[in-house]
């Protein structure tokens, strides 16, 4: 059994309450962590108050000698991370090394970002009928102290791209990972102890969520929420933040699209990487198709036979279909086909290794929109096929969702392909490709249900940064 201990307060901590992490593929207990109590979490939320000015009076360069170094660290020790987050959350090693090395790359990027925020000049006669005599100084200013919340899909990747942009703009962190997770959380914050940084500027916290998760989000020290997780949650967070400002990354039921002239051949390419990467437990998974009843028996063939090809198993051998999170994800697919309206047809799947947790690639025909697969977020390796008559009722369709976050189209016609991109509600359509996050300097976002606020690299900065207005008279 291993623990993982970390330093809190700027030293040795003794905690006799963990929390246990379960190997996803194994379904036994990996590691502790510390179960924190309130009373150490509001001792941690000081500790972060009292360092961030001392933080904030840096320069942006003595800051960003501390983050660089911290993404030197990540590199150098890279392989055993990697194996840590295939142990934990059961994503693949090939999968595991890129999330890492594209963390790296967005702290590196970040650092850059920051030199190229300027300070804005404005005068009082660019306003109508305005004269000379005022200028406004308006300079950007950390928030103070940002809560960050990140899930379990990605350990290292969505608590980097929330922590590297809050500290390199002067903000200090308290940092709350998902328990799933956790254990590698606290391997990520020795490496920045590592960098000989002066303590309280990133603080982990790690404990059970029904005993603390409410006075996390609630503490009167905190200066602004950055969540990654379900749309429930956030859901709660926000309507307990009151007027902290927020940032959240929440849910996605992300279509793919199949116009009459689509390439089907490279749509289904994309559409199974889209769907089953990481057994679809992304927010930027494709969750349904929608295709027209010319192209529907072909393309359900070519997907099909791509199903056919994935690799089921164990994700230290690089399988493509590896172990749900955990056993309440696989009851949950279950669940949901079991409520499928009567024509609804399995093409393949469902089946499951309950012994791996592993749920396999399951594929099904005549899905209605009504169907609970058709608007709920599964989270798992099922892949629904709604057919649909006309771009207007495909529009309604696709619309009559409370997620908005991606959209990907297929087709060659460039003015149906803009006619549709206007017409859908999400944050991002892309063309003719699976949808993704990134690359992390596009900005990011998500409708309705899907989230709050913009993220990506630039975005970040300015939504944890606050503008501050001087106004020189002349």
């Amino acid at each position: 059994m291993i623990i993982g201990k970390y330093n809190i307060l700027g030293k040795e901590f003794k905690e006799e309450k963990y929390v246990s992490i379960l190997n996803p593929t194994t379904q036994k207990e990996y590691a502790k962590v510390y179960a924190l109590n309130k009373e150490t979490v509001d001792l941690i939320y000081k500790f972060a108050k009292e360092k961030q000015k001392s933080w904030e009076e840096k320069t942006i360069s003595e800051r960003a000698f501390f983050i660089s170094k911290w993404a030197d660290l990540i590199e150098k020790n890279k392989e055993t991370l990697a194996n840590l987050i295939v142990n934990e959350v059961a994503k693949n090693y090939d999968d595991s090394i890129t999330e890492i090395e594209r963390s790296i790359t967005y702290i590196r990027y970040t650092i850059e970002e920051m030199y190229r925020i300027n300070l804005e000049a404005k005068s009082s006669e660019q306003f109508y009928k305005g004269n000379k005599n005022k200028i406004a100084l308006i300079e950007r200013k950390p928030y103070g102290v940002i809560l960050v919340i990140s899930p379990f899909n990605f350990p290292i990747n969505l608590a980097i791209s929330k922590i590297a942009p809050a500290l390199i703009s002067g903000n200090v962190c308290v940092f709350k990972p998902a328990t799933q997770g956790s254990y590698f959380a606290t391997k990520l914050i020795k490496l920045w102890e590592e960098t000989g940084v002066e303590t309280g500027i990133l603080n982990l916290v790690t404990g059970k969520g029904s005993e603390i998760s409410d006075y996390l989000v609630t503490h009167p020290l905190i200066n602004f929420i950055n969540f990654t997780g379900s749309t429930n949650v956030g859901k709660n967070i926000a309507n307990k933040a009151n007027m902290i400002p927020l940032i959240m990354e929440l849910g996605g039921k992300d279509a793919a699209i199949i116009l009459n002239d689509a390439d089907l051949e490279d749509a289904s390419s994309e559409i199974i990487k889209g769907a089953f990467s990481y057994s679809g437990q992304r927010c930027t998974a494709i969750k349904r198709v929608f295709v027209n009843k010319e192209n529907k028996n072909k393309l359900e063939n070519l997907l099909l036979a791509k199903i056919k090809k994935l690799k089921i198993g164990l994700p230290e051998k690089n399988a493509d279909i590896i172990p749900l999170i955990d056993q309440k994800s696989l009851k949950y697919q279950e669940e949901l086909l079991s409520s499928l309206n009567k024509e609804a047809k399995i093409l393949i799947g469902n089946k499951k290794n309950i012994n791996n947790n592993i749920f396999y690639p399951t594929l099904i025909t005549n899905v209605l929109p009504s169907d609970r697969l058709a608007k709920e977020e599964q989270f798992g390796p099922l892949l629904p096929i709604i057919t649909y008559n006309n771009l207007k009722e495909l529009i309604k369709i696709h619309n009559d969702c409370e997620f908005g976050l991606q959209v990907s189209i297929f087709g060659k016609d460039i003015n149906k392909l803009f006619y549709l991109a206007n017409k859908l509600d999400v944050g991002t359509v892309n063309f003719n490709k699976k949808g993704q996050r990134g690359p992390d300097n596009f900005p990011f976002i998500g409708y309705k249900n899907s989230g709050l606020g913009t993220q990506g690299i630039k975005n970040s900065i300015l939504s944890m940064t606050k503008e501050k207005v001087i106004v020189i008279n002349i």
